[in-house]
């Protein structure tokens, strides 16, 4: 199968070629294709006709989004919807990613893929324009795949930010003992559960619209975090940090767990945080 994959170099990118080999990918970057550009990204799509393509690429910088709400809607919402715009015509399935952030965190029963966003941040308000633009542009076969605080094997753009559980790991290799944030509830997702979901799920063309892809459960960061230090045996003393010292500027949801009602749940985060720590070698 031949796959477009827009973002090919970060994390999630990096683990579709890795855990799907057997498929052809093109892998265009920005220098190649500014997805802000409407006539470049419609043009490119025409030059390339491909059976898929995958929209990895996401301006994810969360507080960097309030200094710069252009930027983020024109990589997150308008982007998107130029790549829905140009797939439709062509009538190729299109897969784009989404966030647990669109969701305000209000109830603590998880969100369904059914339940009303209300996005607070102009990052989730970025994100979430995207998915309104893809289920738009390109209603007949456009997926939107909401997931939450993805980690794995590291991207091979040297750029990449880091994932939570590089952050732990460092920091566990630095002190001795470190606190963390005790709030924010959600679900640590491994890329390779993801990339094997869509390869059962959604390469098979179910309904084309939102579906959410997260391990399942939640925790929060001091949890995750307590998680990985257990499992690694690592030397370390990691407490929750108080609450007064978490100035946040940036609204964020609380409580954001992904219920999958559309398509088999993804097993359980903690397994998955096993499985990649005892069987990983990349990151310690």
């Amino acid at each position: 199968m031949n796959i477009l994959l827009f973002g090919a170099s970060g994390r999630l990118g990096t683990a579709f070629q890795r855990v799907l080999p057997e498929h052809a990918y093109l892998t265009p970057d920005g220098t190649e294709v500014d997805l802000t550009k409407r006539d470049i990204v419609e043009r490119y799509i025409a030059d390339h006709p491909v059976d898929w393509i995958i929209n990895c690429a996401a301006y994810n910088d969360v507080n960097g989004a309030e200094l710069q709400p252009d930027l983020a809607n024109a990589l997150n919402g308008y982007g998107p919807g130029f790549i829905a715009e140009a797939t439709a015509k062509l009538e190729t399935p299109f897969i784009h990613f989404s966030t647990d952030y669109v969701f305000d965190g209000t109830t603590t029963n998880g969100y369904t893929e059914t339940d009303t966003p209300n996005p607070e941040s102009v990052y989730a308000q970025s994100k979430r324009l995207g998915e309104m633009e893809v289920l738009e542009k390109h209603p007949a076969q456009g997926y939107v795949i909401r997931t939450s605080r993805l980690y794995g094997t590291p991207a091979t753009d040297p750029k990449a930010k880091k994932s939570f559980v590089e952050i732990v790991i460092s920091l566990a290799k630095e002190k001795d003992a470190f606190d963390i944030s005790a709030a924010e509830v959600s679900a640590p997702t491994l890329v390779d559960d993801i990339v094997r979901h869509v390869d059962a799920h959604i390469f098979t063309k179910p309904a084309p619209g939102i579906y959410h892809m997260a391990n399942s459960g939640g925790c929060s960061w001091f949890e995750w975090a307590t998680a990985i230090a257990d499992i690694l045996k690592l030397p370390v003393t990691i407490t929750p940090r108080d609450p007064a010292l978490n100035i946040q500027t940036v609204k964020k949801p609380a409580h954001s767990i992904l219920l999958s009602t559309k398509i088999a749940p993804m097993r359980p985060w903690r397994d998955a945080l096993e499985d990649f720590l005892l069987h990983q070698t990349e990151i310690r």
